[in-house]
């Protein structure tokens, strides 16, 4: 098979029960084509919904271009899991400040988490692969609920 003609794996068997599962509502973080950006900087969904986060590297094909969402609880804890991912498993450090993740997305990938959305705020979030958090981070809001 020349080179570019692989197709993606599919969903582990956990993402295809996590992409199944009823939610509240699903936010989609997408990546920008081949570079390390996300293409939104801020996600919002009410305080105590069950929401599906999607890290949505569908779009790209370069080898490099590994993504994943991790959101903290603050923005000082930014810098630190950043630095401290290079070396973890998975590119997620045991940190207390990590508040949710989903895996890494290979290129032409879809990963996701569930989880309840946190007390009203803003939380950062940001991709833990080696050297990519510097230049791929956002904002999970989490608004009153109605």
């Amino acid at each position: 098979m020349g080179a570019g003609c692989a197709e993606p794996p599919g969903p582990s068997p956990e993402q295809q029960a996590i992409f199944a599962q009823e939610v509240d509502q699903e936010l989609v973080v997408p990546a920008v084509r081949n570079a390390m950006s996300y293409a939104v900087g801020e996600v919002t969904a009410p305080a105590g919904a069950t929401v599906r986060l999607v890290m949505d590297n569908s779009t790209t094909t370069s080898p490099a271009m590994v993504h994943n969402v991790v959101v903290v609880q603050s923005e000082a804890a930014v810098e630190r899991v950043g630095r401290e991912a290079a070396g973890a498993p998975d590119n997620i450090p045991e940190d207390e400040a990590i508040l949710f993740y989903t895996p890494l997305a290979r290129p032409g990938q879809r990963t996701a988490v569930v989880f309840t959305m946190p007390p009203p705020g803003r939380y950062p979030f940001l991709c833990t692969y080696p050297g990519h958090f510097r230049f791929m981070q956002g904002t999970l809001v989490s608004t009153p609920a109605d």
